[in-house]
């Protein structure tokens, strides 16, 4: 009786869980959310001195360029948040029709589709984003665009593998047998199949492409050395990280946030969706 009791009591705190990973992304996506709306001014101060330490009136001190680091890391989410999301929906829409269309009756169009994306698999992104920033391609839309496309084969990988399970190949025949298009099919029957193993590959995907991101922005690939991304900012103040820690380990730190509290939500909301079936 006691074993029962407390293996329910672990399983009712296995169910609580998933709202444990809500402060931890909360911060984050406030910052970004919110935070432009409350920044101060980012553009450097004549009566300051730059990597100041923390004090009064810079609660988080400044910066190598003598710009208020609390501004700055305020002002610095929205661009870390849209770039990542904007380049995970790229990879997402066009990722799930190619699976979908790999995954069909037709050998040869599923050979046809997987191989081509191989061939964009085999490049790593930092190298294409290195070869993108050459070619004087620098924009913000430019490295969203290619971060995004370099998911695809991923996540159409994931999709062709889910969609030629075995029992969801068996159910799709019987629809197909019983006159269900393909619209009915794919749509709707395929979707709710595919609902849980993609929520789970996106969170994962969302590191994957903020880190890309991150590293691109670190090596000065993608936006300019002024800007308020906290990958900028980590890149533009390492040399100062022993004098002016702040500069460094909170941005560090939101990204941290943002990556392991996004992993732990989906992984324990649909732990806790299997643990409630």
């Amino acid at each position: 009786m006691t074993t029962l009791t407390e293996t329910a009591r672990v399983r009712t705190g296995r169910r609580r869980r998933p709202w444990a990973a809500l402060p931890l992304l909360a911060v984050p996506l406030a910052v970004a959310l919110v935070g432009p709306w409350l920044a101060g001014d980012t553009s450097p101060q004549t009566d300051v001195l730059p990597s100041q330490a923390p004090g009064a009136g810079h609660v988080l001190g400044t910066d190598v360029l003598a710009r208020d680091v609390l501004s700055l890391v305020l002002h610095g989410g929205a661009s870390v948040l849209g770039s990542a999301l904007g380049a995970l929906l790229i990879g997402l829409v066009a990722g799930v029709p190619l699976g979908l269309l790999a995954a069909g009756p037709r050998r040869v169009l599923d050979e046809a589709v997987m191989r081509t994306l191989d061939l964009l698999l085999a490049f790593p992104g930092l190298l294409v984003l290195m070869t993108l920033a050459a070619t004087g391609h620098r924009d913000w839309y430019w490295l969203v665009t290619v971060a995004g496309l370099l998911q695809v084969p991923a996540v159409a990988r994931l999709v062709r593998g889910a969609a030629l399970a075995p029992g969801a190949r068996t159910v799709v025949e019987a629809l197909r047998m019983q006159g269900h298009g393909w619209a009915y099919v794919h749509l709707r029957h395929l979707a709710r199949e595919l609902a849980a193993p993609l929520a789970t590959d996106a969170a994962g995907r969302f590191s994957v492409v903020l880190y890309l991101l991150a590293s691109a922005n670190f090596l000065g690939l993608g936006l300019p050395a002024s800007s308020p991304d906290w990958a900028v900012l980590i890149e533009r103040n390492s040399d100062a990280l022993f004098t002016q820690p702040a500069a460094v380990l909170v941005p560090a730190g939101l990204l941290t946030a943002l990556c392991v509290g996004s992993n732990l939500l989906v992984d324990r909301t649909l732990a806790r969706r299997r643990g409630q079936r």
